[in-house]
């Protein structure tokens, strides 16, 4: 009964719709940053990690009070396994974010002039980084993403407004500045697959598990430990992934 009422209420799609909207223009903006336009000049570690984490911010606060503003699946399925939104809802969550950095992937290319588009943003571990350095990274770098989102969004703060996704997207250029030298700083599936797909090189795809095993790792790391250990135990407000209408489910079993 609660499934069904779930996918029938439009507010579900309205936020299914926020993740793939939000998601492309995040993939679509910041692996644009990474395109070397002029070979004199290319682009800069810092130029494009504050490009990641301005635009989480930018678009975290343009879903956060639809969706929570997951715009990750690794977020998404960390807030499945403590059970801040229902499964069915975090299934269709990730579906859409990486249907959005697909399409984000796939914009981005066919704007691009062929000669610019290098490797469109696509994560591969630097040279010299074996696939066990490249996984520990994304581990370490996403516990800190999902730990800042629930710590930043637990109710016993009474933060509201630009605080929770600027803090986010703080975080997330934190991580780019260290992550982009040893991996290119996936800490996001969707992020690492869209342009894997588009571009479809076999250098791509050789440790592509990396950035979902390290991400999704680390997350729900991340995710348990705030929940069993650091988390209020009164919740009021608003908590990470979830929003007023998921409230009623009172951490359902879906």
């Amino acid at each position: 009964m609660m499934l069904t009422s779930e996918l029938k209420s439009r507010h579900f799609w309205a936020s299914a719709l926020i993740e793939l909207i939000a998601t492309f223009f995040f993939i679509f903006l910041t692996t644009g940053t990474t395109i070397t336009w002029n070979p004199m000049q290319p682009p800069s570690t810092e130029l494009i990690s504050l490009c990641f984490g301005l635009s989480i911010a930018t678009l975290a606060m343009c879903s956060l009070h639809l969706s929570g503003g997951h715009i990750n699946p690794a977020v998404s399925i960390a807030m499945m396994a403590v059970r801040k939104v229902s499964v069915i809802r975090g299934i269709t969550y990730v579906i859409f974010q990486i249907v959005g950095g697909i399409i984000g992937s796939a914009v981005l290319k066919y704007i691009t002039p062929k000669e610019k588009r290098g490797t469109l943003g696509a994560t591969v571990p630097a040279a010299g980084v074996t696939a066990g350095q490249a996984v520990g990274i994304e581990i370490l770098l996403t516990f800190l993403l999902v730990f800042t989102v629930c710590a930043s969004t637990d109710p016993k703060r009474n933060h509201y407004g630009y605080e929770v996704p600027l803090s986010i997207g703080l975080c997330v250029a934190v991580c780019h500045f260290i992550g982009i030298g040893f991996t290119g700083c996936g800490i996001n599936p969707a992020r690492s697959f869209g342009p894997a797909v588009i571009m479809n090189t076999s250098k791509i795809w050789e440790n592509h598990w990396v950035y979902w095993i390290g991400p999704i790792g680390g997350g729900l790391i991340a995710a348990v430990l705030y929940q069993v250990i650091f988390r209020t135990r009164q919740e009021q407000g608003p908590t990470a992934g979830s929003v007023n209408e998921l409230d009623n489910y009172q951490d359902s079993k879906i």
